[in-house]
């Protein structure tokens, strides 16, 4: 009787509630996956609202992206989140992830939403009509052309003959041409699973980079349409908003510097370089999205940005991780 008297909790002691152990595993999981969930959900919401005409395609290619760069810096900085560790390692971690999301996600930002308008959509023809052409690019490293044409209408019923141009510019600096297609191209397109059919694929828009290394005023100054029976073409300059390849590599080697630093010294070690390789396949994805002949970005060119541009980032990222491994000693904890 003793015994079991002093097994008893005295009567006014509090019993601390037991949490269930499901309860528990709902808890961790929904901490583990809830995120990447909701991020995955947003994207597929996102694409369906563009393919509906419910959302403009350049924002919810924006919000798209953004939601995608976010699950990869989940992935490189979850044990941040889920793990124990100290106020100063979340701080450094919440930094550099600022710092990490701004430097991926502005050259997607800026091939999304062209810079400063310099000219909107002027007509310009082999005959000389709105020529020539001033551009007021004073301060300006470079100037994006975007360039429309129309194709002449085939008597056959076929695919319309091709136009080729050739735009004579003058700079501060001299003078250089730009020469380039419009034509009606056949492509196959998968139907289903197994059936395919061929289509055509009009290509009368392309972007252009054209330098200004005086940054000077532009003057496209001739033009040369084949046939000469083709209509006027467009031309719209935007000042480019990127600085110098010089530049970027500098800020990509530094920035992939400091992810590698921080995976491999810091307090995501778990990861096993998980942000260095999502880092690397990010720009490498930014890098085909940017140079890519595309006028309008849509959700296809970023699908094929992501499918040769990621692999070629994930490799150079898996070389420099393997590489770093061997040079860096991790400290002890």
């Amino acid at each position: 009787m003793a015994t079991a008297s002093r097994s008893r909790a005295p009567a006014g002691a509090k019993q601390r509630p037991r949490v269930p152990l499901a309860a528990l595993s709902a808890m961790d999981a929904l901490r583990t996956w809830g995120i990447p969930g909701a991020l995955v959900v947003v994207i597929a919401v996102l694409a369906g609202l563009s393919a509906a005409d419910l959302m403009p395609t350049p924002v919810a290619l924006a919000a798209t992206i953004a939601a995608a760069l976010l699950l990869l810096l989940y992935i490189g900085e979850r044990p941040l989140l889920t793990g124990t560790h100290s106020v100063q390692d979340r701080l450094l971690g919440a930094a550099l992830a600022a710092i990490w999301f701004a430097a991926c996600y502005l050259p997607f930002h800026t091939r999304l939403f062209p810079g400063r308008v310099l000219v909107d959509g002027a007509h310009v023809s082999a005959s000389g009509a709105g020529l020539p052409l001033h551009i007021p690019a004073t301060g300006a490293r470079a100037v994006d052309l975007l360039l429309e044409g129309q194709l002449p209408t085939n008597p056959t019923g076929g695919a319309a003959p091709p136009v080729h141009y050739v735009l004579t510019v003058e700079t501060s600096t001299g003078t250089s041409t730009l020469d380039g297609m419009f034509e009606d191209r056949l492509a196959t397109r998968r139907l289903g699973r197994r059936g395919t059919a061929v289509v055509h694929e009009t290509h009368t828009t392309e972007v252009r980079l054209l330098s200004n290394p005086g940054r000077g005023d532009v003057t496209v100054t001739h033009v040369v349409l084949e046939p000469e029976t083709a209509q006027a073409i467009s031309i719209s300059a935007f000042a480019h908003p990127l600085p110098g390849n010089v530049v970027l590599a500098l800020a990509v080697a530094v920035l992939l510097a400091a992810i590698i630093a921080f995976d491999r010294l810091g307090p995501t070690a778990d990861t096993d370089g998980a942000l260095t390789l999502a880092t690397a396949a990010a720009l490498g994805t930014a890098l085909i999205f940017w140079t890519g002949n595309v006028a309008h970005p849509d959700f296809r060119a970023l699908i094929g940005s992501i499918i040769l541009g990621g692999p070629i980032g994930f490799t150079v990222g898996a070389i420099l991780w393997w590489t770093a491994k061997r040079l860096i000693v991790r400290p002890a904890r």
